[in-house]
This record gives C-alpha cells, sequence and structure tokens, in this order.
C-alpha cells in the first residue's frame, strides 16, 4: 500500500469543499457561531469536526475511508490488523484485557504495569499474578521483566490464560520480548504488550522493535506520546492467531465512544504517514543526537544518565528516553523537576525520588535535544557541592499478598481511615503517583508497613498523588465481615 495516502483526511477536505448546510450534530454545525475556542483554533478545526456524514464512513462497520486507513496503519505497523482508539491507550488497556480474561481467568502481569491495567481487572473479573521486574538500583527504578522470571511464575502458574508486558517501561528499558513471545506462545499463553511509550517503534533501525512486528498477539501503542497524533488517540493492534479478529471488534465497540472524533483520527493517520514515510530518518537523527546528549549529560559533576551500560543487563533500550539521576546534586527528582520549568521553562515528563525523565518525540529535533544540556549544565553548575547527596534509597518493587481479586475489593464494603491505622487491613482503592500511573497498592491488596510508609513519603514530597480518598491522609479498606 501507498503510505502517503490519507483517505480519511482527503475524505475531509472534500467534504469541507462541499459546502453541505448541516442538520447533523455536532451542535457547532461546523463553527457558524464564532466562540472563544474557534478563535483561538481556527474554523478549520470546526470545519473538520463531523460525525459520520454521507460520504465518509461509519466506525463502527468501516467499509470506505477508515476501512483503508486502518489497512494502512496495520501495515506501517506489522500488525494484521490496526483499530484506531479516540478513548486514550487506557481503553486499549481495557479492551485488550477484557478481549482475553473473563472472571476468575488468571493473568500474569509486571508490578510496575499502569493504572489502566488495574481498572481492567476490576471490569473484567480476572484474577492478577504480579511478577516482579528487575530493579535498577543505581538509578532506583524498576525494569522489564526476564523470561528466567516469567518462565517461573509460569511454572508456578500453569493455569495462567494470558500475559500482560509493559514494553518499554515509562524510562524506555525493554525486555527480550521475541523471547518471551515464544516461550508464553509454547505454553498458549496469549500474549498483550502495553506499549504506550513505544508507538515509535519499528519506524527506525536506531529504535527497538515493536511488539506487532515481534509476534504478540495484541498491542496498544499511544501515538499521541512519541509519534504526533492528537492527545488521547492511539493504535490498537492485533496478530491472528490465539485472540481471534471478531473478538477484539466486540470489544472496541463496547469501550469505544460511538462518536468517534474525525480530528482524532485524522490526526492518528497523519502521524502513521510521517512515521511510516519520514521516521527513519527523523528517530535515526534524534537517536544519534540523544546518544551523543546523554554522553555530555554524563560528563557533567553531580548528573548520571541511563543508558545501555548502567542499564539493567538483558535490556535494551530506547535512546530517546533521557532518564537523568539527581541526587549527587543534593535535590532529589521532585525539586529539579519543578526547577526546570520555573526557571528554565523546561516541562519534564515526570519526576520520581531519584530521577526525572524527557520524553523525546517526532517532534523534535536538534535543537530541543540540546535544550536540555544548557539547563542541566546550568543546574549543576548551580547546585553541585552546595548540599549534601542525598542517598538513593534501595529500590524494591512490594509485591503485598493478594487477599481478593480487584474486582471483588472494588465492589465489597468500604470504610475510610486514616494511613497510619492500614497496616493489616485491605485496600479498596489504588493509590498511585500520576504520572507515571503505576499504582502503589491496588484494591485487594493487603496494606503492609512498606505499603503505608511509600504512600507518605509521596504525599510529602510531590503533589501527584492520586486516589478516591478526598482526604490525603486516609485510605479506603475494605470492611471485614465481623464488622458487617
Amino acid at each position: 500500500m501507498d503510505q502517503n495516502a490519507t483517505p480519511i483526511i482527503n475524505a475531509l477536505l472534500k467534504f469541507k469543499e462541499k459546502g453541505i448546510t448541516s442538520y447533523d450534530v455536532p451542535g457547532h454545525k461546523r463553527g457558524r457561531r464564532v466562540c472563544d475556542f474557534q478563535k483561538v483554533v481556527g474554523k478549520e478545526t470546526y470545519l473538520m469536526d463531523v460525525n459520520s456524514p454521507a460520504g465518509l464512513d461509519a466506525f463502527a462497520r468501516p467499509t470506505g475511508v477508515i476501512k483503508e486507513s486502518l489497512e494502512l496503519a496495520a501495515e506501517a505497523y506489522n500488525a494484521d490488523n490496526a483499530f484506531y482508539i479516540v478513548n486514550g491507550s487506557s481503553s486499549g488497556v481495557h479492551i485488550m484485557i477484557m478481549t482475553v480474561c473473563y472472571d476468575g481467568e488468571k493473568i500474569l502481569i509486571p508490578r510496575n504495569a499502569h493504572k489502566s491495567v488495574t481498572n481492567a481487572l476490576i471490569l473484567s473479573g480476572a484474577v492478577p499474578v504480579f511478577m516482579e521486574p528487575e530493579i535498577n538500583q543505581g538509578f532506583g527504578i524498576a525494569s522489564g521483566i526476564t523470561l528466567k522470571t516469567l518462565q517461573y511464575y509460569v511454572h508456578e502458574h500453569p493455569d495462567a490464560k494470558a500475559l500482560f508486558l509493559v514494553y518499554p517501561t515509562y524510562y524506555g528499558a525493554c525486555c527480550d520480548l521475541k523471547a518471551i513471545i515464544d516461550f508464553a506462545h509454547s505454553c498458549g499463553i496469549v500474549v498483550m504488550v502495553d506499549q504506550a511509550h513505544g508507538a515509535h517503534f519499528s519506524f527506525s533501525s536506531a529504535l527497538p522493535k515493536s511488539a506487532a512486528e515481534l509476534g504478540a498477539d495484541l498491542v496498544v501503542a499511544s501515538t499521541h506520546k512519541t509519534g504526533g497524533s492528537l492527545t488521547q488517540s492511539a493504535m490498537l493492534l492485533h496478530n491472528e492467531g490465539l485472540v481471534k479478529y471478531h473478538s477484539v471488534k466486540k470489544r472496541v465497540l463496547m469501550f469505544h465512544t460511538t462518536s468517534p472524533s474525525y480530528l482524532l483520527m485524522a490526526s492518528l493517520e497523519s502521524a502513521r504517514k510521517l512515521l511510516a514515510t519520514e521516521g527513519e530518518v527523523i528517530f535515526s537523527e534524534l537517536a544519534s543526537e540523544c546518544k551523543k546528549l546523554k554522553r555530555e549529560l554524563g560528563q557533567i559533576p553531580g548528573l548520571s544518565v541511563l543508558d545501555g551500560e548502567s542499564g539493567v543487563v538483558g535490556m535494551i533500550y530506547d535512546p530517546t528516553k533521557i532518564v537523568i539521576n539527581v541526587t549527587r546534586l543534593g535535590l532529589d527528582g521532585f525539586d529539579v523537576y519543578d526547577i526546570m520549568f520555573e526557571k528554565y521553562g523546561i516541562q519534564l515528563e515526570l519526576a520520581e525520588p531519584t530521577i526525572v525523565l524527557a520524553v523525546i518525540g517526532v517532534g523534535d529535533d536538534k535543537e530541543t535535544v540540546w535544550k536540555l544540556y544548557d539547563a542541566f549544565l546550568d543546574l549543576a553548575t548551580t547546585y553541585y557541592g552546595k548540599y549534601e547527596i542525598l542517598d538513593i534509597p534501595e529500590e524494591t518493587v512490594h509485591v503485598p499478598p493478594q487477599v481478593m481479586s480487584p474486582r471483588q475489593a472494588f465492589y465489597a464494603d468500604k470504610k475510610s481511615i486514616l494511613l497510619e491505622d492500614a497496616v493489616g487491613e485491605v485496600a479498596a482503592e489504588a493509590v498511585m503517583i500520576y504520572p507515571p500511573g503505576i499504582p502503589i497498592c491496588i484494591p485487594g491488596e493487603l496494606i503492609t508497613p512498606e505499603t503505608v510508609e511509600e504512600i507518605i513519603y509521596c504525599r510529602e514530597n510531590s503533589d501527584c498523588v492520586q486516589k478516591d480518598s478526598r482526604e490525603a491522609d486516609r485510605i479506603l479498606v475494605v470492611v471485614r465481615d465481623e464488622e458487617n
């Protein structure tokens, strides 16, 4: 197929030229009445915001331009089928797990998976078996799952139906995915991959291969994160085999809005074209500049940068993720995150106690990559030697006992108690820092002293703690049977 083709965008342009008077939704009638938002984004945006009029296509049963656009996406991503997701990659995670796992069935999941996985477990009733990922102690962060780890958990849980993987991790670590997929498939286990932070994979020889290309059954890729589409748009990729197309399609329609945004679908189409036709040049150049940047940043006193040499053995790393350990400056990641924004006008992706993360995407270039160097050089000049070096606490991925399934805990009677009194109780809500959205505790898990300690630390050092409880010092727990 011709990857330069943009059937949805072309159809929208033709529809605009017809000058149709709209008596359907959306109610802005293609921007006839000017509002403040239109003054910002322009009337063209409103002219393109349509709802499956005659001459375009229907998302639920595509036969025209949407069908052609999805076929182009599948080819570009080396998958059998593709679906446009306009509810964010989180809904793609829900679709994958709901397609494969039913109530009571086991699914193997790394404990550093995104909060959307927890929500999918609540919806499906699947029972998680949480696996401990590898740890990079030098940077205080979790990494990926090894084949040896997976083999252990499959031996312990031979009835597991599915495997859910994170590839890459938020910090760019990529496991030996091909070997893991081959082993899982040999055991009849379905492989689902959260490739949210690797939507650019496979479009350049300088990057890791995509999970779909390596044979995963279902893959979700957040095209908006690194691939250039608009926020909230993503790709769901499917390879025929253990999971059938019609099963995926049913769940897509179940979780998808019945009024998918043509603006978001057009942005996905445009991003696919850019990646497929120019991705090799764009990301080869970006990867090269990022590698040079990492070497130079690593020479600055007080900084260390994650790369293949400082990473976990057996993992490869996405060169476009810039992970910087700042503890030798006497600052934690949260301090640096704020300073970068307030003093240098730089918005980083996230902060952790020991590190900060910068994400390089398709819209970056040499200038934006190297702006990071100037800022961090000045930061180090200002702070190195001024404060005591912070200790890097030993990082562990705490996997508390799973007392009940997330679904059971979510629907159980609940009560709100002080965090300090929660040890020994069963969590009825997920608690996490967002970003990255990796839960500290999950519904159904036993709350341990380590759980409480981590929540309190994050609450005191970050404004990004998310949970259902309104009070910062309280948590929802399951009411015991004897209390009913």
